[in-house]
């Protein structure tokens, strides 16, 4: 049976772990050594019950156990001719008992004795296949079953650049592994390396930005999106099988990317290498009027080795980026005359980075690996938030830092049996500088001026991470089970609307006589009208809204939580293979438990030519609360921090937001969250039927079908909404308070269609290609601090995410070119992401500015009501900001298609005579763009009703990129 996309089963990260290969060898480490790591063996378990981790662990075999034999470790993959693993494959070294490969292909020979062997594998259906090899052999085999008769023998190098050893770098389907040429093929910058990983993990049909993101098996917090440099990383799994009980997230959430760093080096090897992106090699940014000094820097090193001769060794990585980049303002300046003018402006935003690594890996025993690693990032970055409508005084700078210790021990205990261990502590943090400390001022669908509301903001975090697994391995199981335990310090300083937001949003005002006298007739006026009736004193220009928060802005917060899995993968035949898992989940702040998610697979390939395979899943599974979500729900307590709306606020004379006090004859309403009472948690359930077919010439075909459902998703109401949408009116449970109550009244639904095929052993052009359809929609907009235009009512509630396409089309390449140079491009597109349309101000008084336009009959009818211009002509026909009946549903608006094509062109000059050696050395030369097509990617479009930019795209992302890279290996 070939395994394929979206296949359940799983083996541990450690098993099939390219970097904790050459770890393995042998050292018999000096007694002191040994007294060292009992010492930390007890710290770490001391640790572990302080912490309530309820850890499924072996008892770890240390070095007074170890054999008095020298033994390496040996590992590899086997897979057939189009590069699609075949599990339950027979491994038998000489004359041994045979081993059988997993659910993915792998295999682990724990202690193999120096010198020659022979390997041969053997699978129905394939030629077996004898390979001689010689041991210690640093890196994973990658070996290739070919549906023939003939025996084939084959001689495996060390070298890192065998054909081999690249084969083992492609995949096909919604899940990719990425190592090697197709891991070089992807961007250099961790910023867009990061993109292209989420979009990859798109396949499985979730917005790119939720994915989640791990490295060397960390989570590392809520929102980890730090990649280490990518010369220290060995290589990269994208969506590798999302119905493990092993992960959280459905397969439509957002994907998953697992990033392992490459292990030291039994000899020294090291890189230097810059890059330099000119302002005369960038394309003008859409929306800008001018070109501006685009420019990016980038310079470091890499140095790998041993510590001692055997058993220990190092890598070390350190680079630096100096990015001079410019935020594009496209916004409507309004004047006391009313005089509408475009600002253009692009606004400096650099931003300078450091990021580093320094791994050690030691092999304490024939059975016992430990890893330790320190990796730091810390960027600057000025004018945050500048750009589209916002313009440069409303930015900020940020201070962002991330600095991480993991450390991971690994202990063979038998041949069938593993232990796993990680421990992971992480410092990160952000502050934040507004450039001024100005009240706000919001004129909707036109400006946003004035100062930042997040204000002076500081958010430190200590998250400690604790990942305790085990790996059984039976001739007919692979049982893996552990727990993952996680704690959360988090320190806050939220300054949120401290200076106070005036909100001109438009609504019901009378209409003015040549001289400007307010007349009986009623209409319905625009954010910038309303504007500028207030710069001139006119009736009529009251902003809809002043809001600010006062109080205490520290906030302290204290998250644990626990996830314990068993996951079972069963070889019933050997074409036929069942798995199921069970996982458990549960968390404080807020307390949710019973969370149970049962999942299962089942895969079967017809026929003895294994070229075809079936297979079905069925899973459950639970959300998780993050910590900076909860964060919101303390920050508007309504004791600490008193968060106030007045409506309407008068301010005499001209308009002024730094002198007006829209507290000196108003009554304000009050705003405060709070949580349903026993408030159950998220649960998604999701089933799943596809397959895969190798044709001819080694053309791979595969499908997958999901179907979903969601039900107890969180949203937030306002449970003390006034009657008669007047905002001063009678309310149900208490006068001039908005309470806006966490509720799990959510609900959704969809499917996901995937549909993909490639041809990895084309010789000059490999390839793959594949696109989903991702129609998924609910009533929450995946956000818990999500509110309905109207309390109790889904009426036009359920709609697609934002910043989730209905189609998703992916596609990467490479291509071998005269005169040694290597062309590789990936590609992806994204189309019918969807925005909302809104009035743009707050028609039934519940203190959110989400309500959506009416279906207007007429023009005449608004007319006949002493109401004038009303109605508006639009792409889904007259629609009102005020009237009755029928409303626009939500998210109604599609953004056009947005187009990346990233490629790479590379020459590589080889400087030694024997690129095989002990030390060969090489210069790299590499041109690299992003978006080469400069295409117009637009990433907002005006969606106010009735203001200037209504419809209009007005802002979106970088234009083409190049940058010239030189990198020298030795």
């Amino acid at each position: 049976m070939i395994q394929r996309p979206c296949q359940v089963f799983k083996t541990s990260r450690s098993v099939r772990s390219v970097p904790f290969a050459p770890l393995q060898r042998v050292l018999l480490a000096p007694r002191t050594l040994t007294k060292i790591w009992e010492r930390f063996e007890r710290l770490a378990r001391f640790a572990v019950l302080v912490l309530g981790s309820m850890t499924l662990s072996f008892s770890v075999v240390t070095m007074a156990h170890a054999q008095t034999t020298s033994c390496s470790l040996l590992s590899g993959v086997v897979h057939d001719s189009t590069n699609a693993v075949i599990p339950g494959t027979s491994i038998q070294l000489d004359s041994l008992d045979p081993i059988f490969a997993d659910s993915l292909g792998h295999f682990r020979l724990a202690c193999v004795s120096p010198g020659g062997h022979i390997l041969r594998i053997s699978f129905a259906g394939f030629s077996p296949l004898s390979v001689n090899i010689k041991a210690p052999h640093s890196i994973e085999l990658s070996i290739t079953l070919k549906p023939e008769v003939v025996q084939t023998d084959v001689n495996v190098s060390d070298a890192e650049d065998t054909p081999a050893a690249q084969n083992s770098a492609t995949s096909t389907g919604p899940s990719q592994s990425l190592s090697g040429n197709r891991l070089q093929t992807l961007a250099d910058d961790p910023d867009d390396l990061l993109r292209e990983l989420q979009q990859m993990s798109a396949a499985a049909g979730g917005n790119p930005a939720n994915a989640v993101l791990s490295i060397d098996g960390f989570q590392s917090g809520d929102n980890n999106t730090t990649v280490p440099p990518k010369s220290s990383i060995g290589y990269i799994k994208v969506n590798s099988d999302l119905f493990s009980s092993e992960y959280r997230n459905p397969p439509f959430h957002g994907g998953q990317i697992e990033v392992y760093t490459k292990p030291g080096q039994k000899a020294f090897h090291g890189a230097l290498f810059a890059t330099n992106s000119s302002a005369w090699m960038n394309a003008r940014d859409p929306f800008s009027v001018s070109r501006a000094a685009i420019g990016k820097q980038r310079y470091g090193f890499e140095l790998t080795g041993p510590i001692r001769k055997d058993g220990s060794d190092f890598l070390l990585n350190l680079e630096h980026r100096s990015i001079d980049n410019f935020a594009t303002v496209n916004a409507i300046g309004i004047d006391a005359a009313g005089t509408q003018t475009s600002i253009r402006q692009n606004v400096p935003s650099p931003q300078r980075l450091w990021i580093g690594m320094a791994k050690v890996d030691w092999q304490l025993g024939p059975k016992n690996t430990f890893m330790a690693s320190f990796g730091a990032w810390h960027k600057h970055q000025e004018n945050v938030g500048a750009g589209g409508t916002s313009l440069a005084e409303a930015a900020y700078d940020s201070e962002a830092y991330d600095h991480n210790v993991h450390l991971t021990d690994i202990t063979t205990i038998s041949s069938k049996i593993m232990h796993e261990a990680r421990l992971g502590i992480e410092f990160d943090g952000t502050d934040q500088t507004p450039n001024s400390s100005a009240p706000q001022l919001q004129v909707s669908g036109a400006f946003t001026s004035g100062g930042n509301t997040s204000g002076a903001k500081r958010d430190h975090e200590i998250d400690v991470e604790y990942n305790d697994d085990a790996i059984l391995s039976f001739s007919k199981h692979l049982i893996k089970f552990g727990s993952q335990f996680e704690f959360l310090r988090e320190r806050f300083r939220y300054f949120n609307n401290f200076n106070g937001t005036w909100t001109f949003g438009g609504g019901s005002a009378p209409v003015l006589d040549a001289s400007h006298n307010p007349t009986t007739q009623v209409q319905t006026i625009t954010g910038v009208e309303q504007y500028v009736r207030a710069l001139n004193g006119w009736a009529g220009g009251a902003a809809t809204q002043y809001s600010n928060a006062t109080g205490n802005p520290t906030i302290n917060l204290t998250q644990y939580r626990e996830a314990l899995f068993f996951q079972d993968d069963w070889n019933i035949l050997p074409n036929l293979h069942f798995a199921w898992g069970l996982r458990y989940y549960t968390q404080n702040k807020p307390m949710v438990h019973n969370n149970f998610n049962p999942r299962f697979g089942l895969a079967w390939s017809p026929g003895t030519s294994s070229t075809w395979t079936l297979h079905g899943h069925a899973g459950l599974y639970s959300g998780r609360f993050g910590a900076h979500n909860y964060a919101q729900i303390l920050d508007m307590d309504g004791r600490e921090r008193i968060t106030s709306l007045v409506y309407t606020p008068s301010c005499p004379g001209s308009f002024d937001p730094n002198r007006c006090n829209a507290f000196s004859s108003a009554t304000p309403v009050t705003s405060n969250r709070t949580i349903q009472p026993h408030m159950p948690n998220l649960f998604y359930g999701v089933e799943n039927v596809g397959f895969s077919h190798t044709i001819a010439k080694h053309w791979s075909i595969s499908a997958d079908y999901f179907i979903t459902q969601m039900w107890h998703y969180t949203r937030t109401e306002n449970i003390n909404s006034p009657i008669g949408d007047q905002p001063l009116g009678p309310r149900p449970l208490a006068p001039h308070q908005n309470i806006l109550q966490w509720q799990a009244s959510g609900r959704g639904y969809g499917n996901v269609l995937y549909m993909g095929f490639s041809n990895q052993s084309l010789k000059r052009i490999p390839f793959s290609f594949g696109a989903v359809r991702a129609n998924i929609v609910d009533n929450t907009n995946d956000d818990p601090n999500f509110s309905p235009q109207m309390t109790g009512s889904n009426v036009g509630e359920y709609a697609r995410r934002i910043g989730n396409p209905l189609w998703n089309v992916f596609g990467s390449t490479s291509a071998k070119l005269p005169l040694g140079m290597q062309l590789s491009a990936n590609f992806n597109a994204q189309g019918q992401q969807v925005y909302n349309v809104t009035t743009g101000f707050d028609n039934n008084g519940d203190g959110n500015f989400n309500d959506r336009p009416f279906y207007a009959q007429s023009a005449a009818v608004c007319s006949s009501a002493m109401v004038t211009n009303c109605a508006y002509t639009t792409p889904w026909g007259l629609l009102s900001p005020s009237g009755s009946g029928a409303t626009l549903p939500r998210n109604a608006g599609i953004v056009p298609w947005t187009f990346y094509l990233d490629g790479n062109l590379q020459r590589t000059f080889q400087l030694t005579h024997d690129p095989k050696g002990v030390h060969p050395q090489a210069l790299i030369v590499n041109v690299r763009s992003s978006n080469a097509l400069n295409h117009l990617n637009v990433t907002s479009v005006g969606g106010i009703l009735g203001t200037p930019l209504f419809g209009k795209a007005y802002a979106g992302d970088n234009g083409r990129r190049l940058e010239v890279g030189l990198r020298y290996a030795f």
